[in-house]
């Protein structure tokens, strides 16, 4: 089996972040234009578009999607307010109109805004090379833009697991505006996602000293206390951020969260009611309404978890949310105990997919048929079907060969190692399994590969890192155990 590597993409962000800082560089920027440029027509456009702008800093999606919307009712053909809410809208036909209303539009606005687009349309498409050579370019037409530093850097961090670059971009808005509050709750992630907790919560508590009247602030100190596993301290802030603001559904969300990493799962249904009432779109209540069911998979209680999936399915389908649709499906296959029924659920996980061409993004559809094709990996391995299980890693390797963005390689990568896992290939499962490095189950193959190959150290390094591990997920909470769909097989050949 050829063994994909790191995609070609992202050398390309560190070859422009390299050259920064060299004496041509420097040179060039102090030329550059301060700001990347807003083309509209109407100045309440502009106020509006400003405004959304805030918001999105503040973690208020939902408030900066309504001010995008406005802005767009005062100028029908201000491209840069379309391309903002097709990169943050989860309403998928929303996204569709919206990116290609953008990309329609590019040739009448400035060359730093057509580049923004052909890099924010780009990723959503999957023309992932195209889109970051946009973003480099960007980037260093406008170095100085404190704005689009952070923002690039948010999107590396939270859809990319790019830590280090986000960093440097984040701390590059910082060196431009000490005072840019947002940055500081971006380092506090950063930090928290490469296991210093606490400069993340030094960077958090940071974040509330410079907007302690917004609720955000007070939601991520509360995560990374969650992290730290101080949950009292967590709720606390959470509750705090909700007196603030009753609306900020976030910080409802994160209740629940919290409550089921603490096993109180009969409370995180309350609060997940609570979030679920609370969502301001489709796609967040097709969420939260996932994260519900999650709570009885944590208890084991699988035939409850079955009617919770198949009532968040049915639900997303009547709000055209297809992707979490399939992922219902895909997730029951993923704990279910009889073969045959989570082979059904993955072939309609599958038949979903296939219909929502044309209608979602196609990224979000490569990327949970990525997912489907991971757990059909999984459940060959557990029946002994080795010839499925490499012809699945084939169709994955496929799929992460063709330009893909981050997240399709690694689950290839983890599919990749699981199966070397399974044959004892242990030497060459442990690089593969090493790149998925944001999945609990994969983490749970890769402690027994270093156990196989002696490596003591690091199988005790991962096992604490994996037992620490408080980001809630499906695959999260299905390595806490030997799940019926996974079975020891998965790990190693019998």
């Amino acid at each position: 089996m050829k063994l994909l590597r790191k995609s070609s993409v992202w050398p390309l962000l560190a070859i422009f972040l390299a050259t920064c800082g060299s004496a041509a560089s420097r040179a060039a920027e102090a030329a550059a234009p301060a700001k990347l440029p807003v083309t509209t027509s109407s100045p309440i456009a502009a106020r509006f578009f400003e405004t959304a702008m805030v918001h999105y800093e503040n973690h208020r999606w939902n408030l900066a999607l309504d001010n995008w919307n406005e802005a767009i009712k005062a100028d029908p053909n201000f491209a840069q307010a379309y391309v903002w809410i097709c990169f943050t809208t989860a309403d998928p036909a929303e996204e569709a109109r919206d990116r290609a209303k953008a990309e329609s539009l590019t040739n009448s606005v400035s060359p730093g805004e057509q580049l923004l687009i052909k890099w924010m349309a780009g990723v959503r498409e999957g023309r992932y090379l195209e889109g970051i050579m946009a973003m480099n370019d960007v980037l260093a037409m406008f170095p100085h833009d404190k704005r689009l530093n952070f923002m690039v850097g948010y999107w590396l961090f939270r859809w990319q697991d790019e830590y280090e670059v986000s960093k440097k971009l984040t701390q590059r808005a910082l060196a431009d505006d000490p005072n840019y509050a947002t940055c500081y709750n971006q380092l506090g992630y950063i930090y928290s996602r490469t296991g210093d907790i606490d400069r993340a919560l030094e960077y958090t508590a940071k974040y509330i000293e410079f907007l302690p009247n917004e609720p955000n602030p007070h939601d991520s100190y509360g995560e990374m206390l969650r992290f730290a596993g101080r949950y009292p301290e967590a709720l606390e802030q959470y509750h705090i951020a909700l007196r603030i603001d009753p609306k900020f559904y976030i910080s409802q969300k994160e209740l629940g969260e919290t409550y089921s990493l603490m096993g109180n799962e009969e409370q995180a249904r309350t609060e997940y009611e609570k979030a679920i009432q609370q969502a301001p779109s489709n796609g967040a209540k097709a969420e939260y309404l996932q994260k519900l069911a999650l709570t009885y998979v944590r208890e084991k209680k699988y035939s409850l978890a079955d009617v919770a999936y198949l009532d968040a399915a049915s639900q997303a389908l009547s709000m055209e949310q297809w992707i979490w649709e399939a992922r219902a499906h895909r997730v029951m296959a993923m704990y279910e105990p009889d073969a045959s029924a989570a082979t059904k659920n993955l072939d309609l996980a599958d038949g979903i997919l296939s219909g929502a061409a044309g209608k979602v993004s196609q990224r979000d559809i490569n990327e949970e048929r990525a997912h489907v094709l991971r757990v059909r990996v999984e459940r060959a391995l557990a029946a002994g079907d080795t010839a499925t299980a490499e012809k699945r890693v084939a169709e994955l390797e496929t799929i992460a060969s063709s330009g893909a963005g981050i997240t399709i390689q690694r689950i290839y990568q983890g599919a990749a190692g699981t199966l070397l896992a399974y044959q004892k290939k242990y030497s060459d499962a442990i690089p593969q399994l090493e790149e998925d490095i944001a999945n609990p189950v994969s983490m749970k193959i890769l402690i027994n590969a270093y156990h196989e190959t002696g490596d003591e150290d690091e199988a005790r390094n991962l096992t604490k890192k994996l037992q620490g591990w408080k980001v809630p997920s499906v695959e999260e909470a299905l390595a806490a155990s030997d799940y019926p769909g996974r079975g020891n097989a998965v790990a190693s050949k019998n």
